[in-house]
């Protein structure tokens, strides 16, 4: 199994090769970003640090909460703190971030990179979000006694790690320091399994997007255009999602309602697709000002990187990703105190199904969606108690970010 990985991991090194040839701006930038990535490093200059590893942007935003308390600690604020990725949107973002001392992108997982990458910036500490496990630089961590903490991580039964042809791996993660589960039912997955370096953290998603909600800045066309009627944004939709949401503004007429549409692809193409299915009243953001925008019912986001303030000015949103198993981050639009309507294929989404259990969400399939809106349009009580339960649901998960940064203070004395 150990050959048929180091097999699979440079087969897919070379996969992104032959897409960045043939034209796939994603895999081009997979593959400049780790041109020169030894050298590169050896310039950086630095040793002896906090590594954190985030796979890409939704992670690299779990780990913010956690980096700011170990900056603001009086024994850690001057450990340095080294960011890898593995995508470049979590690269790109990550960039003019203030807080870290180095941001890079994480070699291709082969044993003589693992063992370059670790000689060059000799961590005290590898701190991984989630579950992005890389078995070739884990197997080296574990072999020069670096402690290893994951958090947030959330498994299921069904996961290959728990199949008897995957004992390498499953014998590499057993070796980790601590993995600090989203949840019971992680930890028990874990624990089923005969792992004993467990716990619980929870999601530091919620404290992440308490900290942005607490945090938001206005924004005065969007803060003018929401002065009158229900708000429903549309964040991170997929086509499937635009789809039901212009079917729904093409055959209801309501003054009652205006609409900020978010596209998870903004491509120019795509954008022209779904003005081409609107009827009416739609100015991109970037068209938008102070003599349009009284006029407008629907707002078209062209940009990345605005969605989660928006929500701040939102009654419901409609979140993407919900009915293909790939759900966007619910939970910014919860802290901000939107009603939710998503896709029911949640399986993989914890957040989802206790959210929807607890009354505040709508977890729908397609043909439900006309109905589940109109509900929350024409129920003013019903909005109301799906806003508040929303709120109070991100509110009651917080504090794992502390318990995160209690365990890495626990591993870093240890070591010491």
């Amino acid at each position: 199994m150990k050959l048929l990985y180091n097999i699979g991991i440079r087969s897919y090194g070379l996969g992104v090769l032959t897409s960045g040839m043939l034209g796939s701006n994603k895999a081009i930038k997979w593959v400049e970003g780790r041109k020169n990535w030894f050298s590169e490093l050896q310039k950086s200059n630095l040793s002896d640090v906090i590594w954190i590893h985030a796979s890409s942007m939704g992670e690299f935003e779990m780990a913010k909460p956690l980096i700011e308390k170990i900056k603001e600690d009086p024994n850690l604020k001057k450990k340095k703190i080294l960011v890898t990725f593995f995508s470049p949107s979590g690269y790109e973002t990550a960039l003019n971030y203030p807080l870290v001392e180095g941001i890079f992108y994480l070699p291709l997982d082969t044993k003589k990179n693992a063992r370059k990458f670790l000689n060059c910036v000799k961590p005290c500490l590898a701190i991984f979000v989630k579950y992005d496990f890389w078995f070739n630089f884990l197997n080296e961590l574990k072999n020069r006694k670096i402690p290893t903490i994951y958090f947030s991580s959330n498994f299921r039964e069904t996961q290959f790690y728990f199949k008897k042809a995957a004992g390498w791996q499953k014998s590499i993660m057993q070796e980790i320091n601590s993995i600090l589960c989203i949840n019971d039912r992680s930890e028990s997955v874990l624990k089923e399994n005969g792992f004993k370096n467990t716990g619980i953290s929870g999601d530091t998603r919620f404290d992440k997007v308490i900290q942005n909600a607490e945090r938001c800045t206005p924004v005065p066309l969007i803060e003018q255009f929401a002065k009158s009627g229900k708000i429903l944004i549309a964040g991170s939709s997929w086509p499937i999602e635009e789809g039901l949401l212009t079917n729904y503004l093409n055959e209801y007429i309501r003054d009652d309602l205006k609409v900020i549409i978010a596209p998870h692809n903004i491509s120019s193409t795509h954008l022209e697709e779904i003005e081409s299915k609107i009827e009416r009243g739609m100015t991109r953001y970037s068209r938008l000002n102070k003599d349009n925008v009284s006029t407008t019912k629907i707002i078209l986001i062209d940009n990345i990187g605005m969605l989660s303030n928006l929500y701040q000015y939102g009654d419901i949103a409609f979140i993407g990703g919900g009915f293909t198993n790939s759900l966007h981050n619910i939970l910014e639009a919860c802290a901000m105190g939107n009603a939710l309507i998503y896709g029911g294929n949640i399986r993989k989404y914890p957040e989802g199904i206790e959210l929807a259990k607890e009354g505040g969400s709508f977890s729908i399939k397609e043909q439900d969606f006309n109905d589940s809106l109109n509900k929350l349009l024409d129920d003013p009580s019903l909005l109301y108690q799906c806003q508040n339960t929303c709120r109070e649901f991100v509110y009651k998960h917080q504090g794992a970010t502390q318990i995160v940064f209690e365990k890495v203070k626990e591993l870093l004395l240890e070591k010491n």
